[in-house]
């Protein structure tokens, strides 16, 4: 078996396909498509949409977390539970969040 080529027919073999970096494209699409040949539509570039800049706590404010206890960071912070939580665990979140609880935490 061998790559396709223009000359090729019957059993070929799969193209190699490699990811290197994903992309967030948007669902959008322009409605022009569908009414006729418009060649302004050739340059069109679907929305993309890049991660959110969210970042995870460092293990040192996590155990301040657990060393303060869920409610007492709730009451500290003014964050809910959810949030709490979600920096306790490890999950991202907003940077300027994890400067308020640095700074309520007295870190």
């Amino acid at each position: 078996m061998s790559a396709c080529s223009a000359g090729t027919h019957g059993l070929l073999k799969r193209a190699l396909v490699e990811a290197r970096k994903h992309r967030y494209v948007g669902k959008e699409t322009d409605r022009r498509w569908t009414q006729g040949e418009d060649l302004s539509l050739l340059s069109f570039h679907p929305p993309e949409f890049f991660p959110s800049g969210k970042v995870v706590a460092d293990q040192r404010l996590r155990d301040e977390i657990n060393k303060h206890g869920l409610r007492q960071s709730m009451r500290a912070t003014g964050f809910s539970q959810h949030t709490i939580e979600a920096i306790r665990d490890g999950k991202p979140v907003r940077r300027s969040t994890l400067t308020r609880v640095h700074a309520a935490l007295g870190m």
